[in-house]
């Protein structure tokens, strides 16, 4: 055999600096020098909507849960800028007609021309050195035994007890934690691949991956899961003052300089930044015992300094008279006042070490970030620097698990350290659709704007309730806003839009899709009714609804029907069942019916009396379409005979209609609807039973006070848990505070609603808190925004010259470039 040992090289390669071994339980990952670590991804409170009593309340919180930790604890906490996930491509969407796709193109470039858009993923992971075990081999937990070795059973046995005091120590940092921020464990996510054989996609791993390499790909769990090292750690690295690993150059930015005192979310500025990096704080527990003797030698250092050489030679610090050193004397004080509350156990001290990772593969970006970084953290009181020399040591000490790199002497107590955690974040909203109901994967509903260079995405939905509330005064964007929700809900396959419209807002818009518009009860020369609420008797189960129905007609009219007058009833509608298509109305119930008494009273509904244009077609237009509007506002002010049957009828439609797909129905003016006994309760109804029907309902009113006093407030808030509010310079009046304050609004927001801009801004309040701006342009605003009388008139004109076409007139006489849009 040949001797290699002369053909293998003493240099250490990048598997040699890392600390990471072997995954020895279900996210828990055991490191070289002994230690165990596990991670979390967590998500903080948007800080713009907190109040500063709330922000007190975070960092006391979690002092509370890290002070309980000591010697053997570690702590890295990173906030990470990534790249937003892109505007949803066109082929992700199912718009159904050629308006809507324009609008959303029009969004999708939009969003594309104000650059890059980042967002922030947070993650803590703790490490735990136990403490006999600190001398023990890495592979005494490692391997089994394979024989009776006393000492290894001794070992094995501490390690899996050190295991469980680790996994115990974990549940109760979550459970301390759990009140204020939102944390998911890193663990193993099984999968089966398309050649059906199983893997586990390891959460942890893949995070160890990305804080080294900055490359988000899944990690699956190896077979025999050791050597973690050299499975992450296979790249080339290059070190220097700047290093590169594979392609990617390596900058650091230390945070190294504190301000005379902080604050919670004293750094939340970074998170912000339209930069991509790593903010790793890293912070190591000390017991009391040896806070204190560092302290004690901290102040000892300052106490020979109050006083010259000499004085201390000839007289003691009690006799000396001379001059004193107040800087040495205040930092004295400092230490004393330091060491008093290592002491009382409600802080714990600890060595802090905060870097800020780069990784880009061009050099000129990569600097101009870092500048950027820089000059930020130093405009927040800190100092900031550029790692030159001591790169290497500042990266590897910023990854999870690695405690001797970049080592920083002065110690902070874990109040100073809640101050400076990332534990806010900017609330973008989720990526991807939350309801289960819907296809997998299926994009947000829209894209909003928001404060700095995070995107937020819009979603009704939280898990399977898309329930929402829409509030503020008139004149604050109410339509336009409602209308640009039901043209991006479009994108959704088979999506279906039922809205009750109050003063003909969305006539436009559902004229642009070819939707069907209903002034209901209106004018004869503006109604296109065709409602035939007999036409589909002969389906199952509409016989019995038609029965009910036809007896509240009768019954309007002042006949209480007797047990023979129902019977009579039933034949004829059975009659009226048996008749062939377009036959099945009221006029040919009345015809069966014998009962002279019931005839007069149905005569008011036949075509023949007064009401018959409303409810005597012969064919009901309700039958088809995924788009469907009710002008009500002068139905609501009709009498209970005229008003009732066409309600019920309407709500009959609407559940008939709904089969699973996702529906979107909007209830305009909610104000109107509420003050009237029928549909409040059908409002309840909706609102505690339409969620099994994939059915989001979406509740607009502008008047708080209509809201408060409808009796089913508390239904609304409970189940509405997506909040919209607009603007009102009136939110923050001692008569509207209660009202938003029943709503859920803290204070913070209640200023947040007051001094937002009518039209422009919204405050959303749903899985996060957010001020956004729907950000529409031209196209949109043609047919979500145009909802004056002269707007409505003429698009009807146009619709009447021009047909289907006529959206594409009305953009040019608007001056409305929209020809790029089906181009770009």
């Amino acid at each position: 055999m040949h001797a290699l040992k002369e053909h293998r090289s003493p240099a250490k390669a990048l598997p040699d600096l890392l600390n990471w071994a072997a995954v020895i339980d279900d996210g828990v990952v055991l490191n070289k020098d002994g230690s165990l670590m596990a991670g979390f991804f967590y998500r903080g409170q948007d800080l713009a909507t907190v109040t500063a009593a709330e922000r007190n309340r975070v960092s006391a919180v979690v002092n509370s849960a890290l002070s309980k930790l000591g010697s053997e604890w570690m702590l890295h906490q990173d906030a990470v800028r990534v790249e937003a996930r892109e505007y949803p491509h066109p082929d992700e969407s199912a718009f159904p007609d050629p308006i809507t796709a324009l609008i959303d193109q029009e969004r999708r470039l939009q969003f594309n021309q104000e650059g890059a858009h980042y967002e922030s993923i947070y993650a803590m992971v703790v490490t735990y050195l136990p403490a006999k075990l600190t001398q023990s081999k890495v592979a005494d937990l490692m391997f089994e035994e394979t024989g009776n070795n006393a000492k290894k059973n001794g070992s094995k046995a501490a390690g899996e007890r050190a295991l469980r005091q680790f996994k115990s120590a974990l549940l109760e940092i979550e459970d301390r934690l759990s009140s204020v921020v939102d944390l998911n464990r890193m663990q193993g996510v099984p999968y089966v691949d398309e050649s059906g054989r199983e893997h586990v996609n390891d959460q942890l791993l893949q995070y160890l991956h990305y804080s080294l390499t900055g490359d988000p790909h899944p990690i699956n769990l190896p077979p025999c899961p050791m050597y973690l090292d050299a499975v992450i750690g296979g790249h080339e690295f290059w070190s220097g003052i700047v290093p590169r690993l594979d392609d990617k150059l390596i900058q650091v930015v230390a945070i190294d300089g504190f301000p005379q005192e902080s604050y919670p979310g004293i750094l939340s500025a970074l998170d912000q930044v339209p930069v991509q990096y790593r903010w790793s704080t890293r912070f190591i527990f000390q017991d009391p015992v040896d806070a204190q003797a560092g302290l004690r030698a901290y102040r000892r250092k300052w106490q020979q300094k109050v006083r010259g050489f000499w004085d201390q030679v000839f007289h003691s610090q009690q006799t000396a008279k001379g001059s004193v050193d107040q800087d040495a004397a205040q930092m004295v004080a400092e230490a004393e006042s330091a060491l008093a509350e290592a002491s009382s156990g409600l802080v714990t001290y600890g060595y802090y070490t905060s870097v800020v990772v780069l990784l880009d593969d061009d050099r000129e970006r990569l600097e101009q970030s870092a500048r950027q970084i820089k000059r930020l953290v130093n405009n927040l009181g800190f100092n900031a620097r550029v790692e030159t020399v001591n790169t290497v040591e500042a990266w590897l000490g910023s990854l999870p698990g690695h405690s001797a790199p970049n080592l920083r002497r002065p110690m902070l107590h874990t109040m100073h350290l809640a101050d400076m955690l990332p534990l806010s974040s900017v609330w973008a909203g989720r990526d991807r659709a939350p309801c289960p109901f819907y296809p997998a994967g299926s994009p947000p509903l829209m894209h909003a704007a928001t404060d700095g260079s995070t995107p937020f995405r819009l979603n009704l939905h939280i898990g399977d309730l898309g329930h929402t509330l829409m509030l503020g005064p008139t004149g604050s964007g109410k339509s336009t806003a409602l209308a640009l929700v039901a043209a991006q809900f479009r994108r959704y396959k088979d999506a279906t839009v039922f809205a009750f419209d109050k003063g003909n807002s969305l006539e436009p818009l559902t004229r642009a899709v070819g939707g069907q518009h209903f002034n209901v009860a209106g004018d004869a020369d503006e109604s296109e009714l065709c409602f035939a609420p007999l036409s589909l008797i002969d389906q199952p189960g509409e016989l019995g609804w038609a029965e009910d129905w036809v007896a509240t007609l009768l019954e309007l009219q002042g006949l209480k029907l007797k047990p023979t007058q129902r019977n009579e009833l039933h034949r004829a509608l059975v009659a009226v069942k048996e008749k062939g298509e377009g036959e099945r109305h009221l006029t040919n119930l009345q015809i069966e019916l014998q009962d002279k008494d019931m005839k007069d009273a149905l005569e008011e509904y036949t075509i023949s009396g007064a009401l018959g244009q409303l409810l005597d077609a012969e064919e009901d237009g309700l039958a088809v379409g995924t788009w469907s509007c009710f002008e009500i506002e002068q139905l609501m002010h009709r009498q209970d005979r005229v008003r009732l049957p066409v309600l019920l009828y309407l709500f009959h439609v609407i559940e008939r209609r709904m089969k699973g797909q996702p529906c979107l129905l909007i209830l305009d003016e909610a104000w109107l609807m509420l003050g009237n006994e029928v549909f409040r309760a059908k409002i309840r109804e909706w609102l505690k039973v339409l969620r099994k029907a994939n059915c989001a309902v979406l509740l607009a009113t502008q008047s708080l006070s209509d809201a408060a006093n409808s009796g089913i407030l508390d239904v609304l808030a409970e189940s509405c848990p997506t909040k919209i509010f607009l603007a009102n310079k009136e939110a923050s009046s001692e008569e509207n505070i209660p009202l938003y304050k029943l709503l859920g609004c803290n204070d913070a927001e209640i200023r947040t609603i007051t001094d937002m801009i009518p039209k422009r801004q919204y405050f959303v309040r749903g899985e996060g808190r957010r001020r956004i701006e729907m950000a529409i342009g031209p196209v949109a605003l043609s047919f979500v925004g145009a909802s004056g009388k002269e707007d409505i008139a003429r698009v009807r004109a146009l619709e009447a010259e021009h047909g289907d076409k006529w959206p594409y007139y009305w953009l040019e006489e608007r001056g409305v470039n929209y020809e790029y849009l089906e181009t770009a």
